[in-house]
């Protein structure tokens, strides 16, 4: 008899839970004293929207403070459709199917071919030089002599970054990873209005990171200056 009445309690009991857990908001990023982003690991799904197209994927990105990151992006198989490495001014584009890679400065991307949204990346990812006021926003003066106005919430979590010639990058869905405000979804906005959406799933924070997922592998491919490349 007991164990009839705890069968028919469980279904209102799993309601109670569920209505439990909608109702109670996650609690808000506050970005810890001291503490910064070192290092980032994530497998990411990425949203490329343009005018003439608009495509998606999943993949992975590792980046390592200040400038040293490697996206790939992945086939619905699971095969590798591009990688893009950067180190400082440096880029690397290898496309495995072609058995070429692209390598060059980020001022040498073209404005064809779709490589040139993938240079905003490195600007997106810079920490902030100063620190973030109460729901204000302040103006710097970038490395390449460029201003930004970078927005904060009343956090002083960045929000929006958009430079003098309108490229813009928007942050959304903070939230505490391992001690650090991090936030769900980066999205890139460059200033002909082609859009690139990044969402991380389940990062790694300032964990370590092996040099060799920092180094372009570049055997047995053609390598080719940046500048010739025209899409995939």
């Amino acid at each position: 008899m007991l164990h009839m009445k705890i069968v028919k309690c469980l279904p209102l009991l799993a309601m109670i839970l569920v209505t439990a857990c909608a109702t109670v908001p996650r609690p808000a990023a506050i970005p810890a004293p001291g503490k910064e982003i070192e290092t980032v690991q994530s497998p990411v799904s990425v949203t490329v929207k343009t005018a003439k197209r608009s495509i998606g994927g999943r993949g992975f990105l590792v980046f390592r403070h200040p400038d040293q990151f490697h996206m790939a992006i992945l086939s619905p198989f699971g095969f590798t459709v591009m990688e893009m490495y950067s180190d400082g001014e440096r880029l690397t584009c290898i496309i495995p199917s072609k058995d070429v890679a692209y390598q060059g400065l980020l001022s040498d991307l073209p404005e064809q071919g779709g490589l040139k949204n993938w240079g905003l990346i490195k600007w997106v990812v810079e920490r902030p030089p100063v620190a973030g006021p109460s729901l204000g926003a302040r103006e710097i003066v970038m490395a390449d002599g460029r201003r930004e106005q970078i927005f904060f919430d009343s956090h002083g979590l960045v929000q929006r970054k958009v430079t003098e010639d309108g490229d813009e990058a928007l942050y959304k869905g903070y939230r505490d990873v391992n001690g650090v405000a991090f936030p769900e979804t980066i999205e890139m906005i460059n200033r002909n209005g082609d859009r690139i959406l990044i969402a991380f799933d389940e990062p790694e924070v300032n964990q370590p990171v092996e040099e060799a997922a920092l180094k372009p592998k570049l055997d047995n491919v053609t390598v080719l200056p940046i500048s010739e490349f025209r899409g995939l």
